[in-house]
């Protein structure tokens, strides 16, 4: 099967937060078994999503690493985002860059592979939920170890290989004020104030850390992001309560704690309740060989990016992870497409790393 007609059909099922991940897993899981496979759907007993885990040979030595859902369609698309359209070297449709692509590219080379002279073996590994909470990862990580020296996480990375990806902490911070009517705030405590003078206290402290660089990224310090606020029901009345949702990215490994330990500090100041919603640290390839190997594959430079894969939850595994996909990078965007070049080029990518390390 061409890789066209295989993302078309990955295109057709909707995943947005997973909604057809059982699905899109089936269908993946019967496309793997067909070339001798082991496949394992990992239901969650939480929200009955699907991780598909599948490995042939003995004692692999390579993993791919990706996942099933995208982001929601959001407006102005002029295509159908389950429909895939092809228009001379550009594929849209949802998904098609992040990541169904890069899926797509890994299954046409799996299919022309020769598992019957496989000296060790390979994994793969699809997760749900990525998008939004990295629940899929976290999951697995749980019961089940990815046991392979080497990762390829299929992200969209415009064929070059990726050695290095920002660490995050994600947090929800509640704070809590004294409701009282609009035209007497003397009399209340206006949480939303509450919330403004931290968010001017992190920022602050970002400014304080902004020396701790790593070059490798661009910027190439940590950065902070106050995504989500909500707080007060009308105008005439002092807020009682307020919600921030705030997502910072990190540049070393110690970061994560430090920063999380100063989140502590300051929401103590505002009597606020803080709650890390997540934390992954910085992932950074140590392996020199396996870059150069990536390098010379691809005939690409190796780089950092600032956005993190369900790579960043692997612990240790993460230094020896390289990221690597199709492309442009044209993720979370109206009309998302891929260019089919690219996809091509991909393939000939993975083919030629399973035969190297398997």
């Amino acid at each position: 099967m061409k890789i066209e007609n295989i993302l078309e059909n990955l295109i057709k099922f909707n995943t947005v937060a997973d909604k057809e991940n059982s699905k899109i897993t089936s269908w993946i899981g019967d496309f793997l078994s067909q070339l001798g496979f082991k496949v394992s759907l990992i239901k969650s007993n939480k929200n009955n999503k699907i991780n598909l885990f599948a490995t042939i040979g003995k004692k692999p030595s390579l993993t791919f690493l990706g996942h099933t859902d995208t982001v929601s369609v959001g407006k102005n698309w002029t295509n159908d985002p389950f429909g895939m359209k092809i228009d001379r070297d550009k594929i849209y449709g949802l998904g098609s860059s992040d990541m169904k692509g890069g899926i797509a590219s890994l299954l046409s080379a799996l299919s022309q592979i020769n598992f019957k002279n496989c000296k060790r073996g390979l994994n793969l590994l699809l997760t749900y939920v990525e998008e939004t909470n990295f629940n899929g990862i976290i999951d697995f990580i749980k019961t089940k170890k990815i046991n392979t020296k080497y990762v390829i996480v299929g992200e969209p990375t415009n064929l070059k290989p990726v050695v290095a990806s920002k660490g995050i902490v994600s947090f929800v911070v509640n704070f809590f004020g004294k409701e009282c009517h609009g035209s007497e705030p003397e009399k209340g405590l206006n949480a939303i104030i509450l919330a403004c003078n931290f968010i001017k206290d992190v920022q602050e402290y970002f400014v304080r850390i902004k020396n701790d660089k790593n070059d490798i990224f661009t910027p190439n310090y940590a950065t902070v992001n106050v995504g989500k606020i909500k707080g007060g029901d009308a105008v005439n009345k002092v807020p009682a309560e307020c919600v921030l949702e705030i997502e910072c990215r990190t540049v070393t490994k110690k970061q994560n704690i430090e920063i999380i330990k100063n989140f502590l500090i300051i929401s103590k100041k505002y009597k606020a309740k803080t709650k890390v919603m997540f934390s992954a640290p910085l992932a950074q390839c140590d392996d020199k060989k396996f870059i150069s190997d990536m390098e010379k594959i691809t005939k690409n430079k190796s780089e950092g990016v600032n956005y993190i894969t369900d790579g960043s939850f692997l612990g240790e595994t993460a230094s020896k992870m390289i990221i690597l996909g199709p492309g442009p990078f044209n993720s979370h965007k109206p009309d998302e497409w891929v260019s089919k070049e690219s996809l091509y080029k991909t393939e000939q990518f993975y083919k030629e790393i399973i035969e190297k390390y398997f």
